[in-house]
């Protein structure tokens, strides 16, 4: 299985199906849970609504959990989890299944050990999630928003990783990952004065954390913006390119055929290579 953290996926598509929410008490279950020789089939994040917990994985590894904090499990580990302040009649965690892959159909795993990703449920999480768990009952119920709650999950962790990533080792140029991210058309080399560095730390300590250098980056995200304008706005290629700082619809056209195979007009035609 490939693995994918969690700061890496803030900027990668990937896709989870075959989600189910529940509730669960353990107070009547002897408060042990164990997967032990049974490799789980599905991802799992476990939100210890109720109670605190001890969860360890085959090899020894344990991780407390205190409650209201929410772990990640990937599919295929194995682990036992002891549970502790439970109580009966009523939920001690809530516990969400489902499937992750690639944009190539790949399983994906943010990490191959049990790890704490959420330290506070907050309230409107905590109500999103009971009232998943809720749908999930239903006969028929709304896939869509079954998957869009993990997705809003997934969304906030990995952007809070993604965010712990830029204080810590890219702290140095985290005006200059900020401009590039939010577009700017300022050089490199004024992003790096900005940033206090040289340019040619900037660019390598920028390629480190996005996997491209800034230029090929700023023209990545310019490229998938002006194809999501393509298809959706009602402007002129033209004025698709002023809007993204092209210096002329021929660069613009130029830049986008090389990208994505097609020029923009074929594109929004539906032509595709």
């Amino acid at each position: 299985m490939k693995q994918i953290p969690f700061n890496e996926l803030f900027h990668t598509d990937f896709f989870i199906s075959e989600t189910i929410v529940k509730a669960q008490n353990w107070y009547d279950r002897q408060n042990v849970y164990s997967c032990l020789g049974k490799p789980k089939p599905s991802h799992t994040l476990l939100w210890f609504k109720g109670c605190r917990g001890k969860i360890t994985d085959k090899s020894g590894n344990v991780l407390e959990v205190g409650q209201n904090q929410m772990t990640y499990m990937s599919k295929d580990i194995e682990y036992t989890v002891d549970f502790y302040d439970t109580a009966p009649d009523r939920a001690d965690t809530f516990v969400l299944h489902f499937q992750l892959k690639d944009a190539s159909g790949e399983d994906i795993a943010p990490a191959l050990s049990p790890t704490l990703c959420i330290t506070d449920v907050d309230i409107s999480m905590a109500m999103a999630i009971e009232s998943t768990a809720e749908e999930c009952k239903k006969n028929i119920a709304c896939l869509p928003l079954i998957n869009s709650e993990i997705y809003r999950i997934f969304a906030f962790i990995c952007k809070k990783a993604h965010k712990g990533i830029i204080k810590t080792r890219y702290a140095y140029i985290r005006r200059g990952i900020d401009l590039l991210e939010n577009d700017s058309d300022l050089s490199m080399e004024e992003i790096a004065h900005i940033c206090g560095v040289s340019e040619g730390y900037f660019r390598r300590l920028f390629k480190e954390y996005s996997g491209y250098n800034p230029m090929d980056f700023r023209q990545k995200h310019r490229i998938e913006k002006a194809k999501q304008m393509l298809l959706l706005d009602n402007l002129s290629i033209g004025e698709i390119a002023r809007e993204l700082h092209f210096s002329d619809i021929y660069h613009f056209s130029k830049a986008f055929k090389k990208t994505v195979g097609v020029s923009p007009s074929e594109y929004r035609a539906g032509i595709s290579v």
